[in-house]
């Protein structure tokens, strides 16, 4: 009995082929469910601040600074003093301790007496420092989590082109077992059926491309997570709060601590200036002693003294001439901060609000219309009127566009986690208040 070719049976082959690729996808999705926990972004944050070094270093140098300001408001120690005075050499009484009256053993004990404002001010310069101090910690646990946000993105990126990839080749591949059958049938060319197989193999390729660039990425992610880093990922993106005006992101990112630290900067170079001034007005000091002479009566010494600034041309002057030159350069750094923060975050800006309308653009049309030319496509090779080649041409530029859609949304999520690493949807108390945590 000849075979008649059923173009019916070819389609529902080809749809059974898709159903059952749809359904080993699932089942390798819950494999993976089943050996690890998806590695949300939320816990990769928490995982990347946790029992880091930078942020302990950080800690261990503020507890000095904050301990040696302390310390820097005290006075000095007193200091106890033992000698012999007058005690004769030459003559006949040379080397008696009693023949001379003014031969004496002496005991005596001094205390410096620095002025109490510039103590306090000593302990106020290194507060300024514990200050920097923070701030750059806090920065630093910014940067940790922009960091680590950055890289997880990475990985979802990737991970997401090779599931596309890994879809087209699901695709492609049923595509391929009915183009085989109606080769068979005669329905179909030997060219159409190698064009199928080539693209299946270029396809697998894209997907085992995508499947190395993930695994660079993931060994970027384990540099703040460690092995966590290697867990599966959810396929949904994250979610975003939606952008504030603006203004109120500016507003915002005012409290950043960058910002933070270049006005500690300048709060330190504020205090040398006044210790510098303080420096005009002298210290004292005051010296007990007493003196015992074996044959004669003992003595009490009691001596002041205290600091004569009678060339401040040369030091006082100059003390206060840098000081107040480095005030100026802090200043002046400050202001270049802030300046470069502010460009920052409305480039940010701009491009998370261009990104948002061109996603906008891909959901609404190019998305669907690669869908609806795959359709068309499918619908003018079962009548006759297209050619093998369109169908893969179609499947081609529908894969590009959802791929560069996927390129386009992991960019949108980057400018948002930049976004929020200048503190643009966190009001200003509650940014302190995670830092603090």
């Amino acid at each position: 009995m000849p075979f008649v070719y059923d173009s019916a049976l070819a389609w529902r082959t080809l749809a059974c082929l898709m159903l059952f690729s749809a359904i080993a996808s699932v089942a390798r999705g819950a494999d993976n469910s089943f050996a690890a926990s998806t590695l949300a972004l939320d816990e990769a944050l928490s995982l990347a601040v946790l029992a880091q070094p930078q942020i302990d270093g950080f800690e261990a140098q503020i507890r000095a600074a904050q301990a040696a300001g302390i310390a820097a408001q005290q006075l000095p120690d007193p200091q106890l003093k033992l000698g012999l005075a007058d005690w004769p050499v030459t003559t006949r009484d040379a080397g008696s301790f009693t023949r001379d009256t003014d031969t004496q053993l002496q005991v005596g004990i001094s205390q410096e007496f620095p002025r109490a404002e510039k103590r306090r001010l000593r302990g106020e310069l290194l507060a300024r420092e514990s200050d920097r101090l923070r701030a750059e910690e806090h920065l630093t646990t910014r940067r940790i989590r922009r960091d680590t946000a950055l890289a997880w993105l990475e990985v979802w990126r990737y991970e997401r082109a090779r599931a596309l990839a890994r879809d087209s080749v699901s695709a492609s591949t049923a595509q391929s077992a009915a183009t085989e059958i109606e080769l068979r049938n005669g329905s179909a060319t030997q060219t159409d059926f190698l064009r199928s197989r080539q693209e299946i193999g270029q396809l697998r390729d894209r997907e085992q491309a995508a499947a190395q660039q993930a695994a660079r990425a993931r060994a970027g992610l384990a540099r703040w997570i460690g092995d966590a880093a290697f867990r599966s990922l959810p396929t949904n993106p994250p979610a975003v709060p939606d952008l504030p005006p603006l203004a109120v992101v500016i507003a915002r990112a005012t409290a950043h601590p960058h910002l933070a630290g270049a006005a500690a900067k300048v709060a330190f170079a504020n205090t040398e200036a006044a210790l510098a001034q303080a420096a005009y007005q002298p210290d004292w000091r005051v010296e007990l002693s007493y003196g015992a002479r074996p044959d004669y009566s003992d003595m009490v010494g009691v001596q002041v003294g205290i600091d004569l600034p009678v060339f401040p041309g040369a030091r006082q002057n100059q003390s206060l001439l840098a000081a107040i030159s480095e005030r100026a350069a802090a200043e002046s750094a400050h202001e270049d901060a802030t300046r470069g923060l502010m460009a920052e975050v409305r480039a940010r800006y701009e491009d998370e609000k261009y990104l948002l309308q061109r996603l906008a653009a891909y959901d609404t049309s190019l998305i669907p219309d690669g869908r609806a030319r795959i359709a068309a496509a499918l619908a003018g090779l079962r009548a006759g009127r297209n050619q093998f080649r369109d169908v893969l041409e179609a499947r081609r530029a529908a894969l590009e566009t959802q791929l560069s859609r996927l390129d386009l949304l992991t960019d949108g999520l980057k400018a948002s986690v930049e976004l929020a690493y200048f503190g643009a949807y966190q009001p200003i108390q509650n940014q302190q208040a995670t830092a603090d945590e």
